[in-house]
């Protein structure tokens, strides 16, 4: 980090004075150096504790991958090659930095690459495998677009089929109230709904803090992939999970 006309020792000490709280006007007098020297390495300062707190932070296995790509100036090379669009882009770099939370349609694009539950589990958590499917419906529809969005809306992921044979084995409630989620929240989730029109019918794309709730029940890639993508295997055994969690819930 060495400037030019300043050594190594003066601007150690001058980020000790910064981190001591010494003003600026004080420093520049007792350094003789000008205002935009100081700036250069306050900003420097800033750059490196922000990197040291993000490398500290515990986030998704997903975002710190972004994360590192971004340290090693690979992100926008990746994204490209993902297929991402310049504002998908965009909404993704604001998710690695934190300002927003992943959204449904990001992990949707992705799945191919990036398993959705590596955007649910946590550094330090064990992630699951991810589940393998053959992506039809991505090449029916390969632009994530908002038609797109509507017309995937009306049909059953794995992760609703799950919640309706739970509904069946009349266990929504319990199952609900075991993962700290009230029923009206599940609900606007799992249900079908209709437009104004009466005809169209639809549910509403699950949130990350609802997936996360439900994370050890079902696989959080079921939210993200359809029947006709998955083996059979997958659907028994997606049923036998279902049925195990009725039968542990009305033992209780």
């Amino acid at each position: 980090m060495e400037d030019e006309g300043i050594d190594r020792q003066t601007q150690i000490q001058i980020l000790t004075d910064i981190l001591d709280g010494i003003g600026k006007t004080e420093i520049l007098k007792k350094y003789s150096i000008p205002n935009s020297k100081y700036l250069e390495i306050k900003e420097n300062l800033l750059k490196q504790i922000k990197e040291k707190a993000d490398e500290a932070e515990i986030t998704s296995y997903a975002v710190r991958y972004f994360r590192n790509l971004a340290k090693e100036r690979n992100f926008s090379s990746k994204a490209k090659e993902l297929g991402l669009s310049v504002p998908q882009t965009k909404l993704l770099n604001q998710i690695i930095l934190g300002k927003t939370r992943p959204t449904y349609g990001i992990i949707f694009l992705l799945r191919r690459s990036i398993s959705p539950a590596s955007w649910i589990y946590m550094e330090g958590e064990k992630l699951p495998a991810p589940v393998d499917f053959k992506p039809i419906i991505g090449e029916k529809y390969p632009a994530y677009d908002f038609p797109t969005r509507n017309e995937l809306a009306k049909q059953k992921t794995l992760g609703h089929l799950f919640f309706d044979i739970i509904r069946e084995g009349q266990a929504l409630t319990r199952f609900c109230v075991s993962h700290n989620c009230q029923l009206m929240e599940a609900a606007n989730f799992i249900y079908m709904k209709k437009n104004r029109n009466g005809e169209i019918r639809y549910t509403h794309r699950p949130t990350v803090p609802f997936i996360t709730k439900f994370k050890e029940a079902i696989h959080p890639d079921f939210w993200f992939v359809y029947p006709e993508e998955v083996s059979a295997q997958t659907m028994r055994d997606m049923r036998l999970s279902a049925e195990e969690w009725i039968l542990r819930l009305k033992n209780f």
